[in-house]
């Protein structure tokens, strides 16, 4: 039995079980693409601010393993952050890391860069 959730952007029914099903499939897209690494620092933090997004996106996330997760984007966007020249995607990953952190600093930084590339 198909229970209707809410009507979708498009003006389409979104079902419960349609939308568990997207969120599984979201899930497993997430765990392949953390297992890659970037062959560049940019390349890197593409991928970051993807999870970071994708993590973000997903229903009912609230886990340890989650949270392991995100600390571990975390870490690994600290490595590559320093790497980064300023840029847009600097900025898109410095924004990811405070809504994880709430880091005032990682706000400051973002400003300068938008002030250098202005």
């Amino acid at each position: 039995m198909k229970k209707l959730l809410e009507y979708g952007g498009d003006g389409t029914p979104v079902y419960v079980n349609e939308l568990t099903a997207l969120n599984k499939e979201l899930r497993n897209l997430c765990a392949d693409l953390l297992l890659q690494k970037g062959k560049s620092p940019e390349e890197e933090a593409e991928i970051l601010v993807t999870l970071f997004k994708g993590y973000d996106t997903m229903l009912f996330n609230f886990s340890l393993e989650n949270e392991q997760v995100v600390q571990e984007l975390l870490d690994r966007s600290m490595t590559v952050l320093e790497k980064l020249p300023a840029s847009v995607l600097k900025c898109q990953l410095l924004l990811e890391c405070f809504e994880q952190m709430g880091d005032e600093e990682l706000i400051r930084e973002v400003k300068n860069i938008v002030n250098r590339l202005a």
